[in-house]
């Protein structure tokens, strides 16, 4: 009788413990939180500059995955990785005459451009509206923009950072939420790269010296 018993306690214990990994299992699943975005930015209108501007995106750029595993972002992974190179793909068309890409910052035999651009991802942020408490779904990501001649030389470098929020009410999903915030900060990353561009000054400095060169050429 006492082996029985010792056999139903037994039996009534392991069904626990597997009914228990079971339910941590299923809560480790579900509480991970993988996200792909898609962001649609739109094409900006405005004067092209006459260069030919070389762009190149180095591995951590195009990799960047936003990860986060803390007790209340379980195992988070953001990817928006085919958004950022879909942005400056929309976007530098429409800032300079020509644009390709290269290969690293200085160029290859071959490439006829006039500058390098590089832009570097420094950081993202999220906030999702029970941490804010408000109605908002928030995103910060945070770039470095850098410039260089063609022969690897720094022409400037700056920061440059987007923000972008999404109304909960709105949307019916977290996924939904963060993915429209992510688009809005890029949309702002999008919109302070073609305004500010010329405006930083030793961009600015530089551009004034290639129309100098350019204007003493065509008087000769």
């Amino acid at each position: 009788m006492v082996l029985w018993c010792g056999e139903r306690v037994y039996r009534h214990c392991r069904q626990v413990l597997l009914t228990t990994a079971a339910g941590l299992l299923l809560a480790g699943c579900t509480s991970s939180f993988n996200l792909q975005t898609q962001a649609l930015v739109p094409t900006p209108v405005m004067s092209q500059l006459p260069l030919t501007m070389g762009v190149y995106y180095d591995d951590k750029f195009r990799h960047y995955v936003y990860e986060e595993n803390t007790d209340d972002r379980k195992n988070w992974h953001i990817d928006n990785s085919k958004s950022r190179i879909a942005l400056f793909q929309q976007i530098l068309p429409s800032m300079f005459r020509k644009v390709q890409e290269v290969s690293g910052t200085s160029a290859a035999a071959g490439d006829q451009v006039d500058a390098i651009l590089s832009p570097q991802v420094e950081e993202m942020q999220l906030a999702l509206p029970k941490e804010t408490f408000s109605d908002l779904y928030e995103a910060w990501i945070r770039y470095k923009i850098q410039l260089f001649q063609p022969d690897g030389k720094l022409i400037a470098e700056w920061p440059l950072t987007g923000y972008g929020k999404a109304e909960q009410g709105f949307f019916n999903s977290r996924s939904k939420g963060l993915n429209s915030a992510i688009d809005q900060a890029m949309r702002d990353i999008g919109a302070k790269l073609t305004i500010g561009f010329s405006k930083q000054e030793a961009v600015r400095r530089w551009l004034d010296g290639r129309n100098n060169v350019y204007h003493a050429e065509a008087g000769s």
